[in-house]
C-alpha cells in the first residue's frame, strides 16, 4: 500500500502545480534566456492571462502587489522572480503558475521591464518648463505627489519616469481614464436626501461605503441612505488635451519622465 499512496501524493502535486520537471533556479547569477524584447512581449501576453487579475494589466497592483515599483519583497533577480512565479509564495495568495519553464522566463522578462519602462527613452520636451506647468497652470500637485509635496487623490508620481514610458505618460494626460489603478478609481454617491459626493473609493461592504472626496476629506455613507452609486467615470482627473498646448504637454511629459525616485 505504501508505494500506491506515494504515487497518489505525487500525482496530486502535479495536478496542483507543486511538482516540477526541473528544480527551480537559485542564486542571482542565473541568466534569463528570454531577456529580449521579443521574450518580454510574449511574457506580456502570458502575464495578461495568468497574472493581470490580481496585479493589474500593467502591473499596477490591486488584489496583488504593485509590480511597477522595481522593489520585490522576495528579491528582484532573474532567479528570484522565476522562483516566485514558478513556485508561488508560501503564506500568501500568490499561487504557482502552471506554465512551461520557458514561459516562466518570458514572464520574468516582462515583469522586470515593468519597473524600468521609462529608462530606455529620451523625452523631447523641456522638463524645467514642464515642472512649471505641472505645479502652476496644470494644478497637478492638488492631487499628485512628486517628491515630498502634493496631494493624495491621485497616484504618487515621485518615480513615475522610471516606471512608465513616454507614450503612457502622454496618454495619462490626454486620456486619464485609459488606465486607472484600482485603488484610485472614482465613484459618485447620491443620497436619498439629494446630497452628492465624488471621490476615490477607500472601502465598501454590504452596509456602508467610504471615500476620499475631491477636497481630500474622508466621507462615509450608509448604503440604506444611498439612492445611487455611480461608477461610470473611473477617473477624477480631467483630460488636459484642450487645456494645455502641444508644447506644454511635451514639456510636462519630459518633466514626468525625469522623475526617477528620491
Amino acid at each position: 500500500m505504501r508505494p500506491l499512496r506515494k504515487a497518489g501524493v505525487c500525482a496530486a502535486l502535479v495536478v496542483f502545480g507543486w511538482a516540477q520537471e526541473k528544480p527551480s533556479p537559485s542564486g542571482a547569477a542565473v541568466t534569463n534566456p528570454f531577456d529580449t524584447p521579443e521574450g518580454a512581449e510574449q511574457g506580456n501576453a502570458l502575464f495578461q492571462t495568468h497574472c493581470s487579475y490580481c496585479h493589474g494589466a500593467r502591473g499596477e497592483g490591486g488584489r496583488g502587489a504593485d509590480l511597477t515599483t522595481g522593489q520585490y519583497r522576495h528579491g528582484g533577480s532573474d532567479a528570484n522572480l522565476y522562483t516566485s512565479i514558478r513556485n508561488g509564495i508560501p503564506g500568501t495568495e500568490m499561487p504557482a503558475v502552471r506554465v512551461t519553464d520557458d514561459e516562466v522566463w518570458k514572464m520574468v522578462a516582462f515583469v522586470k521591464r515593468l519597473g524600468s519602462a521609462g529608462l530606455y527613452e529620451k523625452a523631447t520636451g523641456d522638463p524645467v518648463a514642464g515642472k512649471a506647468v505641472f505645479e502652476g497652470k496644470g494644478g497637478c500637485t492638488a492631487c499628485h505627489t512628486a517628491g515630498r509635496e502634493g496631494g493624495s487623490l491621485g497616484p504618487d508620481l515621485t518615480d513615475v519616469g522610471r516606471r512608465r514610458n513616454l507614450k503612457y505618460l502622454e496618454e495619462s494626460i490626454l486620456r486619464p481614464e485609459a488606465d486607472v489603478p484600482i485603488r484610485y478609481r472614482a465613484i459618485r454617491v447620491v443620497t436619498k436626501s439629494g446630497q452628492s459626493a465624488a471621490g476615490i473609493r477607500l472601502n465598501e461592504d454590504d452596509i456602508s461605503i467610504q471615500l476620499r472626496d475631491e477636497k481630500d476629506n474622508l466621507r462615509s455613507f450608509l448604503k440604506a441612505d444611498i439612492q445611487e452609486i455611480g461608477r461610470d467615470k473611473p477617473a477624477l482627473m480631467p483630460s488636459f488635451g484642450s487645456k494645455l498646448s502641444k508644447k506644454e504637454i511635451e514639456d510636462v511629459v519630459a518633466y514626468l519622465s525625469s522623475l526617477r525616485g528620491m
